[in-house]
Parts: C-alpha cells; sequence; structure tokens
C-alpha cells in the first residue's frame, strides 16, 4: 500500500496550524490601536442613526415627564343682569379667581380669554349672597376645575332707581393772562337730569362738568364739554355741556407810598419853596395793567401862581394818571413857603 501523507488529515485535508499560545503567566499584548478604532467606532459608525436615536430617546422622556396634570391659576369676567326698577349699590365684582388642571401640554396653549363671562341675573334677587358654583363655570375639554374658587359668592344690595334734576358746576382749570381775571362762569343748560340709586341721588346737589382751560386767555370764550355724573349714576339725556366763561381786566387798588410833592408855576423857582409835608401817599384804583403802566410816570406837585410869596395851603395834584383809573391823595393838601 501506498503510505499515507503526513500532511494530509484522516478527511483529506491539512490539518489547521495551530496557533501559538503565549506561555503561561504572561499576558496578552493587545493589537495596537484596537481600542482606538473601537472608539471611534462606537461615536461615529452610523453616526446619522445614533444622533436620531438620542432625539427619539428625549423627546420619548420629555413628553412623559412634562404631560403629567399641573395647575394653574386663572380669571373669569363676571357680568350682571340688573332689574329695571333697581340700582346695585353693593361694590361690583368684575372677576373671580380659579384653579384648573389638565395636562401640562394642554395648559399651555390655554388661554383664560377662551372662558365665558359668568353672568348673574338679578332681575328676581333680593339684596343677600349670590353662590358661585361650578355648573356656573365652562372649561374646554381635557381640563377640569379644582376647588377653591374664590371668591364663593358675590354680596349684592340694591336700593330703588329714582331721578334727579340737578345743577350743573362748570371746572375751570389754569389762569387767564395777567391783567386779566374771570367774572363769570356759566353752564348751558344750567341743570342736567341724572338717574341711579334714590339714596346717592338724594345727597347730590350738584354735577361737575369736564375741565375748562382758561390758561393764558385775556378774551371771553365759549366751550364745549361733559358733564361728569359720579359712579354709580347715569345722566337721563346727552351729557354734551356749554361753559360760557366771562373774563375781563383785573381791577386793582393799589397805594404808593412816598411820593415827593414837587412845587411848579410860571416864573416860579422850586429850590426857593419848602413843602410841607414833602411826601405824600397815592392811591390808584382801576385796572392793573394801566396802574402799572402808570406808576413810574405819577409825579405829586402843587401849582403857584406868579408873585406868590408868602405861606399857605395849597392842593396836590397828581400827573401821570391814565383815563379810567382813580386817584386817592393823602395828604390832600401841603403847606409851601418861601425858603428864608
Amino acid at each position: 500500500m501506498r503510505p499515507r501523507n503526513t500532511t494530509i488529515g484522516s478527511l483529506g485535508r491539512a490539518p489547521a496550524r495551530a496557533s501559538q499560545q503565549p506561555p503561561i503567566g504572561e499576558p496578552k499584548e493587545p493589537e495596537r490601536g484596537a481600542v482606538a478604532r473601537w472608539i471611534h467606532g462606537a461615536l461615529f459608525d452610523n453616526i446619522g442613526l445614533k444622533f436620531l436615536s438620542m432625539v427619539l430617546a428625549v423627546t420619548v422622556f420629555l413628553l412623559v415627564n412634562t404631560d403629567r396634570d399641573r395647575e394653574i391659576s386663572a380669571r373669569v369676567g363676571v357680568s350682571y343682569t340688573l332689574p329695571d326698577d333697581k340700582v346695585l349699590v353693593s361694590d361690583r365684582i368684575d372677576e373671580i379667581r380659579i384653579t384648573i388642571r389638565g395636562p401640562w401640554q394642554r395648559l399651555r396653549r390655554f388661554d383664560e380669554r377662551e372662558l365665558d363671562r359668568i353672568n348673574i341675573d338679578l332681575r328676581h334677587a333680593q339684596s343677600g349672597e349670590i353662590p358661585i358654583t361650578r355648573d356656573m363655570i365652562h372649561l374646554p375639554a381635557g381640563l377640569t376645575l379644582v376647588e377653591p374658587i374664590s371668591p364663593r359668592a358675590i354680596r349684592v344690595t340694591f336700593d330703588r332707581r329714582a331721578d334727579k334734576l340737578v345743577e350743573v358746576t362748570p371746572r375751570v382749570s389754569g389762569r387767564p393772562q395777567h391783567g386779566y381775571v374771570i367774572s363769570e362762569v356759566k353752564a348751558v343748560p344750567a341743570t342736567v337730569k341724572l338717574r341711579g340709586a334714590e339714596g346717592t341721588l338724594a345727597a347730590l346737589l350738584a354735577v361737575p362738568t369736564r375741565e375748562v382751560s382758561v390758561e393764558g386767555r385775556a378774551d371771553s370764550f365759549t366751550a364745549e364739554t361733559d358733564a361728569e355724573p359720579p359712579d354709580g349714576l347715569e345722566l337721563a339725556g346727552t351729557s354734551q355741556v356749554l361753559v360760557q366763561i366771562t373774563i375781563d381786566e383785573e381791577l386793582v387798588t393799589r397805594k404808593i407810598p412816598a411820593q415827593v410833592v414837587a412845587v411848579r408855576g410860571d416864573g416860579i423857582d422850586p429850590a426857593k419853596w419848602s413843602v410841607e409835608p414833602g411826601q405824600v401817599d397815592v392811591t390808584l384804583t382801576g385796572a392793573l395793567l394801566a396802574i402799572e403802566k402808570a406808576r413810574p410816570t405819577l409825579v405829586p406837585y402843587v401849582k403857584l401862581a406868579p408873585g406868590d410869596s408868602k405861606p399857605h395851603d395849597a392842593d396836590v395834584v397828581i400827573e401821570g394818571v391814565p383815563p379810567g383809573v382813580g386817584v386817592k391823595v393823602s395828604p390832600e393838601r401841603v403847606k409851601v413857603a418861601p425858603v428864608k
């Protein structure tokens, strides 16, 4: 027989080459760069899929953890339907506060302006407390009301409705031009009819208007404005009012003390005459601007006749007084005498 080839195995194949194992007790050296390649592959291989997976994971986490039920506060407006023969005199509550519960994603989209106002029908109600109940509040789908409601009730008080005719009091602001004053303010119409609670009207004597400015004015004028009734009262008719304002020159009395008396006369030498007293007080009455203009030009004097040579009393005359201005001198007469 032909001898078996030592290089052929029992199945006719060459036996696998036996790997050389390191000696026992010696550590196996890792292939150079294998760890770096593994880290690089873990971070950057299929980076698009890995990023998408991370985004989906974060989204699921946020949805699971942020869509839990939360609570927020909200305000609900309140309106009233009032009876025709009565007036609500208690303080009105125009809104209430509530607490709403629901998924956070739904609450984030919620706007309290979506809520319908609570209408309280008082046409057949008596004075007292009106409760605010859950069925008065209508929330969007997915949201629930949490107690308490604040306030839980609204106190109402009524008074009988009445009409009353009251005077109109014009309101004026500012100051006229210097030298002028307001001499008359008149409202047309002089009265208006107010409607409201009988008790409130009983204590009211007049209704004011909006302010009309007279700042810097020097002439009379008419302004259109409105009557302004107090809160809780209304005008039974138009609120328009005409305000007629009359502006005149300011009349004053001004005293100008210690004015030196001069001596005048044809052929008279003032230095040769003495005056006793030598000063007088001058009082002017008339328009302020005219007096202010005339004040620097005033000259008190006595007039002597030619040939006067003896002491005598003489009237004091004031020069420089404008027309329409009254004048008074104190004293009215002085003693004049030649100087020796």
